[in-house]
């Protein structure tokens, strides 16, 4: 009898752990959409982020959250991944996405487990598309002005330059920003901050502001580079985005007379590629 009984446990225990493990691998995750998004209301956008933390604290439903807010975008930039040309063929038919700028969008991701939350990523979307944000909530604070968002974004990034999600996606996100604000503090970080990584995606985030003060910008950054050929390449990509005139004609000088043959080829390369307005 002794043999069976253990038989049996056995099998007791073997069928427990079975239904442990479909209960606990086979729940599907918690799933949030546009929808779901908690409302906060009320004062600036700091003192809305800290009332959805502790809003969020309170419902024990984890120790991360998403936070999130409309903010002015600069008209006609790309978003989210699905911007920009999604469709070419070689009969000349292609199809162009454009994000409208009421739907732009800044998340960041706090963690929330110490006293004052920290930022571990920044990103935007455009919300016309149907995300879905799994096993996270999302505490949406509504409205920015352009400069308090960038003030934000900026203090956040500086907080954790190490970071790829944060350092220098903050920098990207800051160029989607319809003021003169985000202009002049790409070109600073271009200008006066380290590491060269953090320089180049200011850069890049003039590029994609593309703006006639970002152009200008740009220009400046080059002929002040000096014997940086990285920062220089990256700028001949910047002026390779822009429709500005200034820019084909500042990639036409260095094509002719940069004393860098890499450089010349470079411009020589992205001038094809403009669309300059006339």
């Amino acid at each position: 009898m002794k043999p069976e009984v253990k038989l049996n446990r056995f099998v007791v225990s073997a069928i427990l752990i079975a239904f442990l493990a479909i209960t606990t691998f086979g729940q599907e995750p918690r799933v949030y959409t546009r929808t779901d998004f908690v409302n906060i209301e009320g004062g600036n956008l700091s003192a809305r982020i800290d009332r959805a933390v502790k809003q969020f604290k309170g419902t024990n439903q984890g120790n991360s959250v998403w936070l999130a807010y409309h903010f002015p975008q600069v008209e006609g930039l790309q978003i989210g991944p699905f911007s920009g040309m999604i469709y070419r063929d070689d009969d000349g038919i292609r199809l162009d996405r454009t994000d409208k700028p009421s739907e732009a969008a800044v998340f960041l991701l706090a963690d929330t487990t110490t006293d004052k939350p920290v930022i571990k990523r920044i990103t935007t979307l455009n919300l016309s598309e149907p995300y879905k944000f799994e096993n996270r909530p999302v505490y949406w604070l509504g409205n920015a002005d352009a400069n308090e968002s960038i003030a934000l974004l900026d203090s956040m990034r500086k907080e954790n330059p190490a970071s790829e999600s944060v350092g220098r996606s903050g920098l990207r996100s800051i160029a989607l920003h319809s003021s003169p604000r985000a202009v002049a503090l790409l070109k600073d970080a271009a200008q006066k901050e380290t590491p060269v990584e953090v320089q180049r995606a200011a850069i890049q985030g003039l590029g994609r502001n593309g703006s006639a003060e970002a152009t200008s910008a740009v220009i400046e950054i080059y002929d002040a580079a000096g014997s940086s050929t990285v920062l220089k390449e990256e700028a001949i990509s910047a002026l390779g985005r822009s429709s500005d005139r200034r820019a084909a004609d500042k990639l036409l000088s260095i094509a002719k007379g940069d004393s860098n043959p890499d450089l010349r080829k470079a411009a020589i390369r992205r001038l094809p590629q403009m669309s300059v307005r006339n």
